[in-house]
């Protein structure tokens, strides 16, 4: 004896999805299944947009340390370069004193 709606004996879950496609009817099974897949594939787009976001978070986290670190570098670099233009200038004028003071 088959199951209802004149489909017949089947084994296992295909004898399930005999009869939902039987009782329902194929076009809404198939857009049953597209929407599952879409839903599916919608989730794991997901996961990975988040897991990439976060992984630009933490680059961008890192880039900001960095251009912390150069810009503490330039701003030591800057007081040096100003020490040595003092002292440039000092012998400069001392050079300066030095041969106004020769006869």
């Amino acid at each position: 004896m088959g199951a209802p709606g004149g489909v017949g004996s089947a084994a296992g879950g295909l004898a399930g999805i005999a009869q939902v496609v039987a009782q329902v009817g194929f076009p809404v099974v198939v857009a049953g299944v597209l929407l599952w897949f879409l839903l599916t594939k919608f989730q794991d787009t997901m996961l990975t947009i988040t897991a990439r976001m976060e992984a630009n978070t933490d680059a961008a986290e890192h880039l900001v340390a960095v251009q912390g670190d150069e810009m503490a570098e330039l701003k030591a670099q800057t007081v040096e370069l100003q020490r040595q233009s003092g002292m440039m200038q000092r012998f400069l004028d001392l050079r300066e004193r030095s041969e106004r003071q020769k006869p």
